[in-house]
């Protein structure tokens, strides 16, 4: 079986744009809501650590009870916190990708070595953009390993992930903010496919120059 290459495709400057003005509108409506949260957050935790500490003013044999459950009360009542805080803010998330209508995926290439060449799919979550096969040749011309950027016909398609770095200007590049989820095991780098490609080429040849003496 040939292997695949899943190769995310980085934002044009258009839709990188707009994929910014989007998240940076959503951070401004939920920050409020995540310092209530965290304000929650906080008062449950505290709350839990008085009540506790009342108990055990109040009844001596609670410490005993403390020294070996305490670790395990206060992880539930951080697990509470978090929880809290997913109710309100998951909700609203969700709401929000509706009323401010989220931006397109990034696009997904999909290469596939065979015998005649790397046969390609360009996606964008299931809807498929364009497909076909480059022969060896045609590999070679298009893809450029230092710019690790691949050329199908007209489309020049840059290799790499969305990060926060990449879509956000610099006084916006905050953790918490939206990217697309661009979940790849395989290499991004072309240099290394391109490598990989020729080695499958050369187990071609092997396997055609094995077969070639079987049949003598």
């Amino acid at each position: 079986m040939s292997e695949k290459y899943y190769l995310p495709v980085l934002y044009t400057e258009e839709e990188r744009k707009k994929y910014a003005e989007w998240g940076i509108k959503k951070e401004r409506f939920l920050m409020p809501f995540a310092v209530i949260t965290i304000i929650v957050d906080l008062i449950v935790i505290i709350e839990t650590g008085v009540v506790l500490f009342k108990i055990r003013e109040r009844e001596p044999y609670f410490s005993a009870f403390l020294s070996t459950y305490g670790g395990l009360i206060n992880d539930i009542a951080y697990g509470v916190a978090i929880v809290l805080t997913a109710l309100l803010i998951k909700p609203l998330d969700m709401i929000l990708d509706m009323v401010y209508k989220k931006p397109q995926e990034p696009q997904m290439l999909c290469l596939t070595p065979t015998e005649t060449g790397v046969r390609y799919m360009l996606s964008r979550g299931v809807y498929v953009l364009s497909s076909g096969t480059l022969n060896w040749n045609d590999w070679e011309s298009a893809v450029s390993e230092e710019t690790n950027e691949i050329h199908i016909g007209d489309v020049i398609c840059r290799i790499g992930f969305n990060t926060i770095e990449s879509i956000y200007p610099k006084n916006k590049q905050h953790a918490w903010m939206d990217r697309p989820e661009e979940k790849v095991e395989n290499s991004i780098h072309l240099k290394t496919i391109s490598r990989n490609f020729r080695g499958y080429l050369l187990s071609l040849e092997e396997k055609k120059k094995e077969v070639e003496w079987y049949d003598k």
